[in-house]
C-alpha cells in the first residue's frame, strides 16, 4: 500500500468560492509525471463549520478519554515563531492564536502548539482548549534586532575610530541559525503529520517572517542551507497533504518601531536607511507567501482581516474530496513526482497538491521506547502514532496523588468494553492475554512507563460478566511534576485487536502553596461489579468501590468520591473546610461541608476525603461535581477540582 496507493485531497469550489458536493471519481483527472492515472476513490469530506461566534466560557473538561469514536474532525498544528517575532509584538501573537482556539476550533477538532525555539512549553495534539490556551499564553517573542540597524551602528562606530572596513552585522550567524531552526521546526511538524493519512492537515504559522536574504549566495554559508531547507519543507508538507497558513500578527504595518531606532548615515549609497528596512519587510513577507503558496495554503500578510483568514482556513479543511489512486510507477526511488489534478467540468475550480515524494524504501515510524520496556511491537508502533487509535474499545482516567519526594503517584484506570476479548476454553477455564502499556511523554519528549502482560484465566461466571460489562485494570506510575500526555495502548491477543487512548495530564507539585488537591477518583455501586485487576494502595480501605471511567449513571446508583487534601501548613493548628457540591447549569443540587483539623493529621499533612452521593433525587441531565478545600488560617487559601457526570433516564 505504501508503494502504490496515493492519496490527494482536492478543494473544489464554484465561481463564487462555495464548496461543491456530489462529484464522483469520474469527474476528476489525475496525471502523475504527465501520465494519466485511474482514480479509484473520490470521497467527499464535509465537516460542519464552527459557529465563528464570540468567545464563550470554557466548559469543564472531561476527566475521561475514550477511543469509542474514530477521529473525524479537523487537524491543526499551531506553530508560534518566537524566533521571528519582536518582543513588543508577543501579545499580538498570543491574542491571534487564542482567538483561533476559542472561536474557530470546533468540538471534535484536534490541535497542537509548537514553538520554533524548541521551548518545552509546547502542547501535543489535544481537544483540550485550556491546555492549548495555557501553552499559547507562554509565548514570548525573541526576534533579533534588525540587520539594517546593526549595520548602521557598526558603520558609524567604525567611522568614528577612523576605520574604513565594511560594516558587518554581528548577529548574522545567529540570524541564519534562527532561520534554519524555524524551517526545521515546520518541516518536523509536516513530517510528523505525514504519519496521519486519509485527511487534510493544516499548519498555522504565526510569524513576522524570515527576513534572511537567501539571494546572497556568496555572503554567507547559511544561504544555500536555508534555501534547500525551504525547498525541503515545501516538499515534506506536500508529501504529507499538509498546507501552511501563514499569519503575520502585525497586520497592516510599517517599520515604524525600527525607524525610530535608526541613526543617520552620511553615505546614503550604502542603503543603510529606510530602503534597507523596507527590503527586510519585503523578504519577511515573501517568506510567508512562499510557504503558503507552495503548500496550497494561504498567507494573511499585510492585512488586518484575521477573522476572514481564519474562516477561509477552516473552510478549506472542512469541505474537500479525498482522491485515491494506485500509481503506475511503483519504483521506490525517493524522488519527487509531479501531480496534476483537473476537473472535467470547466465551470468548477480545483485546488490540490502538485506532487508527492515516492517512498525511499523501508521507512518506518520510530517508536518511543524506555529502558527495560517489554512492549510488544504492535503496541510500540501504536504508541508512536500522533493520534489515538480505535479498534479495541477502551476508556482511561488518571489522577495524581502525592508520592515520595517530589514525585506524584498517578493512578491510571483503564476500562475495556464488552466484547473486547476472545476467550478460548481450556480445562474448564476461558483464556485470553491482555497486553497493556501506559507511557507518559513529557514536553521534552522524554518517556517513562510500565507494561502489563496479563493472562486472563477466567471461570465461566467471570467470563460471562466480562463479556457483559467489560473489564477494568488499575495501575500506578510515578511521575515528577510537569505536563504529560499519557499514551495507553492495549491488545487482546486472541481477538487480534489493538487500541490506544491519549490522555492529557498535569502533575502538580503538591508541596507548592498552602493547600493542594489530588485528582478526583469516582466510583459507583453499580459498576463495582466490573471485574478488576489491580488496586490503588493509597486509597485502599478508604473507598468501597474501585475507580471507574464511567461518567453516565442511572438514578438508582450511588457515587463514591475519593481524594486527598494536602495541607502544607499542617504543623500549625487550624481547621480546613472540605466542601462537596453538585450543580446543574449553575443551580445547586447538593452541598455538604466537613470540618477537618490539622491535629488529626499524620506527619506530612494529608486528609483522605471520601463522599457518598445518592442519585435517586437527580433528574436526567449533566451535572458538575466540585470538591473544594478552604483553610481558615491566614489569607484563607483554597484549592478545588471539578468533573462532570450524566444521569441517564431510568
Amino acid at each position: 500500500v505504501e508503494i502504490s496507493y496515493i492519496e490527494v485531497d482536492a478543494i473544489v469550489t464554484d465561481k463564487d468560492g462555495n464548496p461543491v458536493k456530489g462529484l464522483t471519481k469520474d469527474d476528476f483527472e489525475i496525471r502523475e509525471e504527465g501520465k494519466t492515472q485511474q482514480v479509484d476513490l473520490a470521497a467527499f469530506v464535509d465537516l460542519p463549520l464552527p459557529a465563528f461566534t464570540a468567545e464563550t466560557k470554557d466548559a469543564v473538561v472531561s476527566d475521561v478519554r475514550t477511543n469509542e469514536r474514530p477521529f473525524e474532525g479537523r487537524l491543526y498544528v499551531i506553530v508560534l515563531d518566537d524566533l521571528h517575532t519582536g518582543p513588543t509584538r508577543s501579545m499580538a501573537v498570543r491574542q491571534g492564536a487564542q482567538r483561533f482556539i476559542r472561536q474557530y476550533l470546533a468540538d471534535g477538532d484536534l490541535a497542537a502548539v509548537i514553538f520554533t525555539s524548541g521551548r518545552s512549553t509546547s502542547q501535543d495534539l489535544t481537544d483540550n482548549r485550556p491546555l492549548l490556551l495555557d501553552s499559547v499564553n507562554k509565548f514570548m517573542g525573541q526576534r533579533i534586532r534588525s540587520s539594517t540597524l546593526n549595520l548602521i551602528d557598526d558603520y558609524n562606530m567604525k567611522r568614528a575610530i577612523g576605520s574604513t572596513d565594511p560594516a558587518r552585522d554581528p548577529e548574522k550567524a545567529a540570524r541564519g541559525y534562527n532561520a534554519r531552526q524555524a524551517i526545521d521546526t515546520l518541516k518536523g511538524a509536516a513530517d510528523w503529520l505525514g504519519n496521519i493519512r486519509g485527511r487534510r492537515k493544516a499548519i498555522i504559522y504565526f510569524s513576522e517572517g524570515i527576513d534572511y536574504d537567501i539571494s546572497d549566495m556568496f555572503g554567507s554559508s547559511d544561504t544555500s542551507t536555508i534555501f534547500d531547507g525551504t525547498r525541503g519543507l515545501i516538499t515534506a508538507a506536500t508529501a504529507a497533504n499538509t498546507s501552511i497558513y501563514s499569519i503575520d500578527p502585525r497586520g497592516l504595518h510599517s517599520m515604524g518601531e525600527e525607524s525610530m531606532d535608526m541613526q543617520p548615515v552620511l553615505d546614503t549609497s550604502l542603503g543603510f536607511d529606510g530602503s534597507g528596512l523596507r527590503n527586510e519587510q519585503r523578504l519577511a513577507a515573501d517568506s510567508l507567501r512562499v510557504l503558503a503558496e507552495g503548500t496550497l495554503g494561504r498567507a494573511a500578510v499585510e492585512t488586518n482581516d484575521f477573522e476572514g483568514a481564519f474562516e477561509r482556513l477552516v473552510k478549506d479543511n472542512s469541505s474537500y474530496y479525498m482522491l485515491g489512486y494506485r500509481s503506475t510507477n511503483e519504483k521506490r526511488d525517493g524522488r519527487f513526482r509531479k501531480l496534476t489534478v483537473k476537473l472535467k467540468r470547466p465551470d468548477l475550480r480545483v485546488r490540490a497538491r502538485n506532487g508527492f515524494v515516492a517512498p525511499g524504501g523501508g521507512r518506518k515510524i520510530k517508536p518511543p521506547t524506555w529502558s527495560g520496556s517489554k512492549t510488544p511491537d504492535q503496541l510500540k508502533e501504536m504508541l508512536a502514532r500522533p493520534m489515538q487509535e480505535s479498534g479495541l474499545l477502551m476508556s482511561v482516567h488518571a489522577a495524581a496523588f502525592r508520592g515520595i519526594g517530589k514525585n506524584a503517584n498517578v493512578v491510571v484506570t483503564v476500562q475495556f468494553g464488552p466484547g473486547s476479548f476472545r476467550f478460548i476454553e481450556k480445562g474448564g477455564e476461558f483464556h485470553d492475554v491482555l497486553d497493556l502499556t501506559v507511557a507518559a511523554v513529557n514536553s521534552d519528549s522524554k518517556i517513562s512507563g510500565n507494561d502489563t502482560h496479563m493472562n486472563l484465566d477466567l471461570k465461566p461466571q467471570t467470563r460471562r460478566l466480562v463479556e457483559t460489562v467489560g473489564f477494568r485494570s488499575i495501575s500506578q506510575i510515578d511521575l515528577p511534576p510537569g505536563r504529560y500526555q499519557l499514551r495507553v495502548a492495549a491488545r487482546s491477543v486472541n481477538a487480534n485487536r489493538e487500541g490506544s487512548v491519549h490522555y492529557d495530564l498535569d502533575v502538580p507539585d503538591f508541596s507548592d502553596g498552602s493547600l493542594a488537591l489530588s485528582g478526583l477518583v469516582l466510583g459507583s455501586a453499580a459498576v463495582g461489579v466490573v471485574p478488576t485487576a489491580g488496586i490503588f494502595e493509597p486509597l485502599k480501605g478508604a473507598t468501597t468501590t474501585p475507580s471507574t471511567t464511567f461518567r453516565t449513571f442511572l438514578p438508582s446508583d450511588t457515587l463514591s468520591l475519593a481524594a486527598d487534601v494536602y495541607d502544607n501548613d499542617w504543623k500549625i493548628a487550624h481547621t480546613v473546610d472540605i466542601v462537596t457540591s453538585v450543580s446543574q447549569h449553575g443551580a445547586a443540587k447538593l452541598h455538604t461541608e466537613v470540618e477537618r483539623n490539622t491535629a488529626e493529621l499524620p506527619e506530612g499533612g494529608a486528609f483522605i476525603h471520601t463522599s457518598s452521593i445518592s442519585l435517586k433525587d437527580f433528574s436526567p441531565g449533566e451535572y458538575t461535581l466540585r470538591l473544594e478545600a478552604r483553610s481558615r488560617m491566614g489569607k484563607r487559601p483554597s484549592a478545588f477540582r471539578e468533573l462532570t457526570f450524566t444521569v441517564s433516564e431510568p
